[in-house]
């Protein structure tokens, strides 16, 4: 039986001339499984149809940190 989480890590930026634009994925970085939801985590995916699949398939977003344009979120799974 493993009882390992399930971890999703995504980089993430924003059009630095539109604050309102979407944020998009640079890299996301998942140990164990992020299914359903791994075929939304590809490099310039929305950041907003990832997070919102991680968290309706049992994920909680732990950290979310921003840094101007740039920001990462991390997500855990636990079994």
């Amino acid at each position: 039986m493993n009882n390992s989480p399930d971890i999703v890590f995504i980089f993430w930026e924003r059009n630095q001339s539109d604050r309102r634009a979407p944020r998009r994925i640079v890299q996301a970085t998942v140990i164990g499984s992020a299914n359903p939801c791994r075929n939304l985590l590809n490099p310039n995916d929305r950041f907003s149809r990832a997070q919102r699949c991680l968290l309706d398939n049992g994920f909680e977003r732990e950290i979310q940190e921003e840094f101007g344009n740039f920001g990462v979120s991390v997500f855990v799974r636990s079994s």
